[in-house]
């Protein structure tokens, strides 16, 4: 499950995605693929969801973070974190989330309920013109048409009982007129328009926060009725361009009042809408299937995730009963070695299969390439600067791909193990994670990954057994000054989280609670060593292995 934070990014990533194709191809593209993107984007904000495909852009980060993922190393002797500190209440931010939210809730159905008001007064229509246009254009859901003198131009309202309102002040003589404002008006109805806004207003709601979210509730409502704009363009025919824009431009002059969820006839951006009506083209089936691969390619890259991202487990009943066991990419050692075949310790006519997974060679040039006298005293903002600089420069010999072979075959047991697990592979996230953030202008904490082991003594007909878990968990944290806090005090920070996870999962395993009681154990023991140069800022399970061993 993805939460809300994640929902937002990934939705925003897919926003400007959308908008890109809508600057670049809306000439000539169908309309309706803008509604159909949009649309795509909703699925992306509203559902908590993670789909899987081999074609997801963020697949090509997925290498990295299995590199920079691996587990961090829990060191002994160091001071653990108890678990019985009270519980720190909710979070401000999520008060201040939760209050946005209510309000601009309230404002839509405030708005919608004092529109509605207003069309109860609203009088059934009968016009022979009107009657038979709708009986020559039948839907299968059953629409109503009324008149009203409290709108200046029509607007469509209602899911499965619409109803087109008329302002009262129309030209009934003007057939042709007419049958435009009918024929827009019921493409709403069609394409199901009414609940869209919706759907729009509900992700507007949940997302406020997000600035790109508000751009895409204004471009989506645009394109909803540029999309309309084309259906009768496509069935009065292209001679009818001038005389549709022309009935447009005569109803602007008497614009609705807002009613945001409502479908109105001559609102959102005339200039742009008469503008893309003059320069609509026919829709052939080139351009429908163009529209489709794009709609398919878009969706697929941006809606969807990296394939064999593990699940949120909390489904589970309790720890000793967790049966989910995490395969291990065996690719990936397989990809890193073969990556090490333009390193510049290698001479000419060295055959890159000879060479072992990981070297002496190559553990002492990625140690010599990384490693700083004092590092520990070092602030977080010079040290993250110096070690990405190496990582990334173009004369390290792929020094990146070389860290990755030393760091999956390191034993826990080599002296410089945490610094290269831990140390460097924090230091990378942290990079990464603040470039991330300047660029989409969205919150972006780090990430650090960590395993807990716990057992405990059972017969098991008559046979002592020592079984137990193995928690795969992940957190982040903030930090909130990086000139003054110093590697060593956030090395020091991720050991008392470590320590503070295995110690909750030892009482939980003793308790036989579940995944969301130590999750939630954990959170309360990790706030605790929070303070005013970093932060922990949440956590969450990943994975949970059973372990057994006979005596």
């Amino acid at each position: 499950m993805l939460s809300l934070l994640e929902m937002s990014v990934a939705g925003a990533v897919m926003i400007l995605a959308v908008m890109a194709v809508r600057i670049f191809a809306v000439k000539w593209l169908p309309k309706v693929t803008l509604r159909l993107l949009w649309m795509a984007v909703l699925c992306r904000l509203l559902m908590p969801l993670r789909v899987p495909s081999p074609t997801s852009i963020y697949a090509a980060a997925e290498r990295f973070g299995r590199m920079a993922g691996k587990p961090g190393l829990l060191l002994e002797g160091r001071e653990s974190v108890q678990a019985a500190a009270p519980n720190p209440g909710i979070s401000p931010f999520i008060l201040l989330w939760a209050a946005g939210t209510l309000l601009l809730a309230f404002y839509f159905v405030y708005c919608h309920m004092r529109s509605r008001r207003g069309y109860r007064e609203a009088l059934p229509l009968e016009h022979p013109f009107v009657k038979a246009w709708l009986e020559r254009h039948r839907l299968r859901r059953p629409v109503r048409v009324r008149v009203s003198d409290q709108i200046g131009s029509p607007l469509t309202y209602g899911i499965l009982w619409p109803v087109i309102l008329l302002p009262k002040n129309l030209d009934w003589e003007d057939t042709r007129g007419l049958g435009f404002i009918l024929a827009h008006e019921t493409a709403h109805i069609r394409y199901f328009d009414a609940l869209g806004k919706w759907l729009l207003a509900a992700g507007l709601c949940l997302h406020w926060f997000n600035p790109l979210v508000w751009v895409m509730y204004l471009l989506a409502n645009r394109d909803l009725e540029l999309s309309c704009d084309e259906a009768v363009v496509q069935e009065y025919g292209r001679d009818a361009r001038a005389s549709y824009a022309l009935t447009l431009v005569g109803l602007e002059e008497h614009r609705t009042v807002l009613a945001p969820l409502e479908s109105s006839f001559s609102r959102n951006d005339l200039t742009g809408r008469v503008t893309s009506i003059l320069r609509s083209h026919q829709i052939t089936a080139v351009s429908v299937g163009c529209a489709l691969i794009l709609v398919a390619v878009v969706a697929g890259a941006f809606a969807t995730n990296p394939p064999g991202e593990n699940e949120d487990p909390a489904s589970l009943t309790g720890l000793q009963n967790a049966g989910t066991v995490q395969e291990t990419d065996t690719s990936e050692m397989t990809t890193a070695v073969r990556a090490v075949e333009g390193a510049d310790f290698l001479q000419d006519g060295d055959d890159i299969s000879n060479w072992p997974e990981s070297s002496q060679e190559q553990y002492e040039y990625v140690l010599e390439s990384l490693f700083l006298d004092g590092y520990e005293e070092l602030s977080i903002a010079e040290f993250n600067r110096k070690v990405n600089a190496a990582l990334n420069a173009e004369h390290s010999g792929h020094l990146m791909e070389l860290y990755e072979i030393v760091l999956n075959t390191l034993k826990e047991s080599d002296p410089k193990a945490a610094f290269l697990r831990n140390t460097v592979g924090a230091s990378m996230r942290e990079y990464y994670a603040r470039l991330e953030e300047v660029y989409s202008g969205s919150r972006t904490d780090p990430e650090f990954w960590g395993e807990a082991k716990a057992y405990h003594r059972n017969k098991v007909l008559g046979e002592r057994m020592e079984s137990g878990v193995l928690a795969q968990y992940c957190f982040t944290y903030r930090i909130l000054d990086q000139d003054s806090l110093t590697v060593g005090e956030r090395d020091r920070f991720l050991q008392a989280v470590m320590s503070a996870a295995q110690n909750t999962l030892e009482e939980q395993v003793e308790k036989s609670g579940g995944i969301e009681a130590f999750q939630q154990a954990l959170k309360t023991a990790a706030l605790q060593v929070s303070d005013g140069k970093i932060e922990f800022t949440g956590c969450q399970v990943e994975g949970v292995e059973l372990l057994y061993d006979s005596e």
